[in-house]
């Protein structure tokens, strides 16, 4: 499971992330506000962990962010000094999921972060992932589409998975790359997007199955579920 981490004092960060580290959690951290919603860009995580107080901003303006930019829906637990009611009131007003007051206790932050992940449905990582009509394979590497079997490159396998893994997460072609290229890939990201528009194809993810992937100009893709029909001027731009 995959913590996004947001602490500005150092010697609280690094015993939490101890405790994370030591449940298998892999943790993407920051000190301030704006570094962390950088590092979001390019990481997707599961589940995030926010402190108000920050030296660039509040904790409040970062749920924002996260809310109306990233994933809205990502669940998000405040681990804060601020105990005012209002204070809690406020935060899950705001799109917080739960709210923990410092001193942090160790088997209390666990317990609710499993809380809140069973809530949301994530999980240790599968074998097999499925959506819709799709279903992919990671012992076997076998894809299938309403039953029947889809020839894919590996690249292109690597590529569905990370994104079927990801729905709803914005996924930046950097991000990409690295996933499945390899960190060292000097590839151009246009890579990337020859590499979507044929999973695109082969696994026909559009309105037949209820979701698509969304191209998100000058950033990357996000696969996501379609609700119902859209307006034309919100329809997914052109890759």
């Amino acid at each position: 499971m995959r913590i996004g981490y947001l602490e500005d004092e150092q010697s609280q960060a690094e015993l939490v992330k101890s405790w994370l580290a030591g449940e298998g959690f892999a943790v993407t951290h920051a000190s301030t506000g704006r570094d962390f919603i950088h590092l979001l860009n390019d990481n997707p995580v599961d589940l995030l962990i926010l402190d108000w107080q920050l030296p660039d901003m509040e904790g409040l303006d970062v749920l924002a962010s996260i809310r109306g930019q990233l994933n809205s829906n990502v669940p998000v637990l405040f681990a804060t000094q601020r105990d005012a009611e209002i204070d809690i009131v406020k935060a899950l007003h705001a799109g917080a999921d739960d709210y923990l007051i410092k001193p942090l206790r160790k088997a209390e932050l666990l317990a609710r972060l499993n809380a809140l992940a069973r809530r949301a449905g994530v999980t240790k990582e599968d074998s097999c992932l499925t959506l819709g009509p799709i279903s992919l394979d990671s012992a076997s590497q076998l894809v299938t589409v309403n039953g029947d079997l889809v020839k894919l490159t590996p690249k292109d396998y690597q590529l569905a998975y990370c994104m079927l893994k990801n729905v709803g997460k914005l996924l930046s072609r950097d991000y990409l790359l690295r996933e499945v290229w390899g960190i060292d890939a000097t590839l151009n990201t246009r890579t990337v997007d020859v590499h979507i528009s044929r999973i695109r194809r082969s696994l026909n993810i559009g309105p037949e199955i209820g979701y698509c992937i969304k191209t998100v100009y000058q950033h990357g893709y996000r696969l996501e579920k379609l609700e119902s029909l859209v307006p034309v001027d919100s329809q997914p731009i052109p890759s």
